[in-house]
C-alpha cells in the first residue's frame, strides 16, 4: 500500500486512529457483478465520452441556457485531453483513443410525457410535486414528479448526445446534476437502486460529482440556518437556499432535494463502476447551513461512504463526524459554474486536473471500510493496541492505501469540546493486498483520558491503475 497523499490530506481535515477495544469485523467488499476492475486487453479504438450535467435553475432564461453551466470546465478538459491521450497511446501501443464531449440540458431535453394537469410546460419540471392534480403519485420518483423527470431526461440526453452505439460515457455532474447522474447510472426508481431501467446503464463507465447534491437535505442530520426546515425554506423561496439562483426554485425540486437520498446510488456506482466525488467547503455568504458547507450544501452531503477520500466535519452536539470524497479546494457552491464568483478559475483548474488524473492515471476505489469505538479512555502519551483492518483486494485490483479519520471525545464540562484527531497522533502502517493497521497515541491532553471513534477505509486500484485502462475497445 501507499500511505502518501491521503494521510497528508487528512492531517488538514482531521486524521485519526484506533483505540482500546477489539475492532468489529471489517466490512468486506467483494466486487459486485459488472465491477470494472481488471485492465482489459485493449487493441483498436477506445471511446471516451464526457457528458456535463448542470444543476438546478430557477429562472426561465437560465433553464433555457442550462447547457452552458459547465462551459469553462468542459473547455479546460477538452484543451488538456490531446496531451493526455497522446501519453496514454504511447504507453499502450495499438490503442487509438477517440474523445467526445457534450453538454446536457435537462430542461429542454425530450420529456417523458408525464406532467401534472396544471403544469404542462416541460420547462417547469421542477414544479412537479407529489400529489399534483392529474397524477397518481405518493413519492418523488414516480412518473409525474421532478425526480422522475430529471432521471428520464438525463437518460435521453445520454442517448442523444453521442452517435449510436457510443459507450464509455463519463458523466460529470454539478449539484443536482450529480445526483441525477448517480441515479441514472444505478437505475434508481421510486423504490431505490435497481428498480427502474433507464436503458443506458451499460454505456456509463463512471460518474464525477463536483459539489454534488448527493444526500437528502431534509433529514435531521443537517442543520438548516434559521428556525424552519429545509423543504419549507425552499418552498417559500428563502434566498439562503437559492443555489445561486435569483428566482424561486420549484416546489417539486424542493421535495426531491429534501426527501430523496442519493447515497445508495453513489455507493452503487463506486462499487460497480467508478466514481470520483469532488467536494468543498468554504466561508460563503449567505449560507443555508450551520457548520461546514459550500453555502448551498453541507460538506458531508456531497459524498457517500464508498467515495475515496475522508475528512471530518463538525456535527450537532458539539462533536464531529466523517465526510466522504475528495476536497478539491475551498470554493462556494457556484464557483465552478460562475466566472463572476471568486475562485472560479482555480476551481475549474483543480476539477480539470482531478478528473483527468482519475481517468488517465489513478482511479482508486474503496475495497473495505469500517469504524471502531474505544471501550476505554486513553491516557496522555499512551496508545491503543494496533488494529488490523481490511483484507484481500477485489479480484483484478491491487492495493492502493489506507485512510483513517476520527473524533476525540470530551464529554466533561471542563475538558473542552470533541475535536477531530490530528495526523501527528496516528501511526498508520500499510499492509499487503488492501490491508493495513493503525493505532492512536493521545498526545494532546495531559490532564484527562479520552475515548474516540474512528472511521477507516482501504483502497484498491485497477491493475493498470487508471479508469482508461478498464474501458473496452470497439
Amino acid at each position: 500500500m501507499h500511505f502518501r497523499y491521503w494521510l497528508a490530506l487528512a492531517g488538514v481535515m482531521g486524521m485519526a486512529g484506533v483505540a482500546g477495544c477489539h475492532p468489529p469485523e471489517p466490512e468486506e467488499l467483494t466486487p459486485p457483478e459488472g465491477m470494472q476492475a481488471a485492465a482489459v486487453v485493449q487493441q483498436g479504438t477506445v471511446q471516451l465520452n464526457f457528458l456535463y450535467v448542470h444543476g438546478v435553475k430557477g429562472c426561465p432564461a437560465h433553464r433555457l441556457g442550462a447547457e452552458g453551466s459547465l462551459n469553462e470546465l468542459q473547455a479546460a478538459v477538452d484543451a488538456a485531453l490531446p496531451a493526455r491521450v497522446s501519453a496514454y497511446q504511447s504507453a499502450h501501443p495499438g490503442v487509438t483513443v477517440v474523445t467526445r464531449s457534450a453538454h446536457a440540458n435537462l430542461y429542454t431535453a425530450p420529456a417523458s410525457g408525464y406532467h401534472p394537469s396544471d403544469s404542462t410546460d416541460p420547462l417547469n419540471m421542477d414544479d412537479w410535486e407529489v400529489g399534483d392534480p392529474g397524477c397518481t403519485t405518493t413519492k418523488q420518483g414516480h412518473p409525474c414528479t421532478t425526480a422522475y423527470e430529471w432521471r428520464y431526461r438525463l437518460a435521453r440526453e445520454i442517448e442523444g448526445s453521442f452517435p449510436a452505439g457510443a459507450k464509455n460515457v463519463i458523466l460529470v455532474g454539478h449539484s443536482t446534476g450529480a445526483r441525477a447522474a448517480f441515479e441514472v447510472a444505478a437505475n434508481v426508481g421510486a423504490d431505490g437502486v435497481g428498480t427502474q431501467n433507464w436503458g443506458v446503464q451499460g454505456r456509463i463507465a463512471g460518474v464525477v460529482s463536483v459539489q454534488g447534491m448527493v444526500d437528502a437535505l431534509g433529514t435531521s442530520k443537517y442543520n438548516v440556518a434559521g428556525i424552519t426546515s429545509f423543504v419549507s425554506a425552499c418552498k417559500y423561496g428563502d434566498a439562503i437556499v437559492g443555489f445561486g439562483e435569483s428566482c424561486a426554485l420549484g416546489n417539486g425540486w424542493c421535495e426531491y432535494a429534501s426527501d430523496v437520498g442519493g447515497f445508495p446510488a453513489a455507493d452503487w456506482v463506486a462499487r460497480n463502476k467508478r466514481a470520483l466525488m469532488l467536494n468543498s467547503w468554504a466561508s460563503c455568504s449567505p449560507s443555508a447551513w450551520t457548520g461546514r458547507s459550500d453555502g448551498s450544501l453541507p460538506w458531508d452531503a456531497q459524498g457517500s461512504e464508498y467515495a475515496t477520500g475522508t475528512g471530518m466535519t463538525p456535527a450537532p452536539g458539539q462533536t464531529w463526524r466523517p465526510s466522504h470524497g475528495v476536497k478539491y479546494g475551498s470554493f462556494c457552491h457556484s464557483a465552478i459554474v460562475d466566472p463572476g464568483i471568486s475562485g472560479h478559475a482555480t476551481a475549474v483548474t483543480s476539477a480539470r486536473d482531478r478528473i483527468l488524473d482519475w481517468v488517465f492515471n489513478s482511479s482508486p476505489g474503496v475495497a473495505s471500510k469500517g469504524s471502531i469505538t474505544t471501550s476505554t479512555s486513553i491516557a496522555y502519551n499512551t496508545s491503543t493496541p494496533v488494529y488490523s483492518v481490511g483484507s484481500a483486494c477485489p479480484t483484478g485490483q491491487k492495493d492502493e492505501g489506507v485512510e483513517v479519520v476520527g473524533v476525540c471525545k470530551h464529554p466533561g464540562y471542563f475538558d473542552g469540546d470533541d475535536h477531530a484527531i490530528v495526523s501527528s497522533e496516528l501511526t498508520v502502517t500499510d499492509g499487503a493486498s488492501c490491508a493495513g493497521s493503525f493505532k492512536w497515541t493521545q498526545k494532546h491532553d495531559s490532564n484527562n483520558k479520552h475515548a474516540a471513534t474512528f472511521w477507516w477505509k482501504t483502497r484498491s486500484l485497477p491493475l493498470d491503475t487508471s479508469l482508461m485502462a478498464t474501458l473496452p475497445a470497439d
